[in-house]
């Protein structure tokens, strides 16, 4: 008996002691989880149609709800990336929403995407050509079409599940070559019995000489958050950890919301509660507290690597590079899985030339030899997020653009030179957004001036943007990852949008962490209450 009094003493004293930290843990958790519960529910669900994006490609949404950075005026916001002459007065536009047949004046629009994807994500054009033989054809992001007169009919390519990165033709304009991002697939025309019939063949890249494939630490905790790192397993794993959190949220909710609710019901009835309030507190305890507490690591797991992912954390993450991890989607026979950007003819060397996420490479005509890494120093810059503008000029020089600026580029001497100041570049390092940010261009106006589309500001010198391309969508797979990275909230919190991503994320982990503190020491002193009556 002395020991168990003993026992209850010490017991009350270390409650005493311990109380003032619970409570303030219990505060931690219970306010800041309420001011964080709505933007992890945004996370949360944002998160879950960015790792299905082909089941949500037909969803989309108005960009008059948008904030007025994402409505398209003067050609931005991708809605132009380029630009192919059909004769001596009619032009093909294409962009992030479609094709359009114009006038070399840009003054009269009209639909042209017939046979398309309805929805807006299917519909973002990456390239458009004509052959030497008047066949168009186009690279949607999910497929390859060619237009037969009265629409766009897709063209199959055997094993690819991947996005497609461009479309070019050889250097007879006769052969169309798609690229994806890990392939090159070529389309040859074959007459049989007064019918065309469409050859397609498939080529991998080798791998250049004395070359080691690298993969950023970004690129790596990318693929962890998404769980695209180990298949659609782990997909599918980070899919089941948003829909726990986001059951975290609205219990959690309900747990804030409920105790004024009852009380409030409870003085109008006269001390009587109904019976669901009552069920519905339990359960939402219950649960609310066996997930965040069994499934914590998991959940931390996917908050730190998405604070990772955005300033400041992930600048040293994209300038340090590792090799592929073991037994992951990294583990890959072919080098160039994921990272083959657009493909050119260069008529000077008589070869392709390729962007990928690497840098420049040369590859022979038939595919056959081993590509020529171009030396990174020697090359203009491009943005992370891609190239946008690859030309040919007729000097055998080449136009190379993309959020990082726009240049003049000769391999042959390693020459790199700004497009709009003509001074010569001496760092290469790109920076992922330049003050150019450039997302395509046309020279077939009429004046045969090369136009410029800027992302942010659109274009100079060309006629008001008429209301049909006003009023294009925005697919919600791009809503989602606009919501998801903060780059929406910009418009209320300015330059802060950028540690939006960081913030919440500390908000949110210390949350969880409070939660499984106040929730671990209750479940301590229940324990220590039965072992004391034992």
């Amino acid at each position: 008996m002395f020991l168990r009094s003993d026992r209850l003493f010490l017991n009350e004293e270390c409650m005493i002691k311990g109380k003032k930290r619970v409570l303030t843990w219990k505060n931690y958790h219970k306010y800041v989880g309420v001011i964080s519960a709505v933007f992890m529910l945004f996370f949360c669900v944002s998160g879950v149609i960015l790792n299905h994006r082909k089941l949500f490609a037909d969803c989309q949404i108005s960009r008059a709800w948008l904030p007025g950075s994402y409505h398209f005026q003067n050609y931005n916001n991708g809605i132009l990336k380029g630009t192919v002459a059909l004769d001596d007065s009619l032009v093909l536009a294409y962009g992030c929403a479609g094709i359009w047949l114009t006038n070399k004046d840009f003054s009269d629009f009209k639909d042209f995407n017939t046979g398309l994807p309805r929805g807006v994500d299917g519909r973002n054009i990456k390239n458009v050509v004509k052959t030497a033989e008047g066949t168009l054809w186009c690279a949607a992001l999910y497929d390859l079409y060619r237009y037969d007169g009265s629409g766009w009919v897709k063209q199959d390519l055997p094993d690819n599940e991947e996005r497609l990165s461009d479309v070019a033709l050889d250097k007879k304009g006769r052969q169309v070559l798609a690229l994806t991002r890990s392939s090159v697939y070529t389309v040859s025309f074959l007459n049989l019995n007064d019918s065309t019939v469409y050859k397609v063949e498939r080529h991998r890249l080798q791998s250049p000489e004395n070359y080691t494939p690298k993969v950023t630490l970004f690129k790596t905790v990318w693929l962890l958050h998404s769980g695209e790192l180990f298949g659609i397993v782990g997909k599918l794993a980070v899919d089941f950890v948003a829909v726990v959190m986001a059951v975290l949220c609205l219990t959690g909710i309900l747990l804030f919301v409920f105790p004024y609710v009852m009380r409030r019901h409870k003085q109008l009835m006269r001390g009587k509660i109904r019976k669901w309030e009552g069920t519905a507190m339990k359960w939402s305890q219950r649960w609310h507290n066996r997930l965040g507490y069994y499934l914590l690591a998991l959940s931390l797991l996917v908050v730190v690597t998405g604070m990772c992912l955005r300033p400041p954390l992930m600048i040293p993450l994209v300038l340090t590079k590792s090799s592929p991890l073991p037994g992951t989607v990294q583990d890959q026979e072919n080098v160039w899985s994921d990272k083959l950007r657009a493909i050119r003819w260069d008529k000077a060397e008589n070869a392709w030339l390729v962007s990928t996420s690497d840098g420049f490479i040369r590859v022979d005509e038939q595919f056959r030899l081993p590509p020529v890494l171009l030396p990174s120093e020697k090359s203009p810059a491009v943005s992370p997020m891609g190239i946008t503008v690859f030309k040919q000029e007729n000097d055998g020089g080449w136009l190379v653009g993309s959020f990082s600026g726009m240049y003049r580029w000769s391999p042959a001497s390693g020459e790199v030179a700004d497009y709009f100041s003509g001074r010569p570049v001496e760092k290469r390092k790109a920076r992922p957004i330049a003050a150019n940010m450039v997302s395509g261009y046309t020279d077939d106006v009429g004046t045969g001036k090369l136009i410029t589309f800027d992302y942010v500001k659109g274009a100079i010198g060309l006629p008001i943007m008429p209301q049909l391309l006003k009023e294009q969508p925005m697919s919600l797979w791009n809503f989602a990852l606009e919501l998801h990275v903060g780059r929406c909230y910009s418009p209320f919190l300015g330059p802060f949008s950028e540690l939006f991503v960081f913030l919440s994320g500390l908000l949110i982990t210390l949350v969880l962490l409070s939660g499984y503190i106040v929730y671990s020491r209750r479940k301590k002193k229940r324990g220590n209450n039965r072992d004391m009556y034992q």
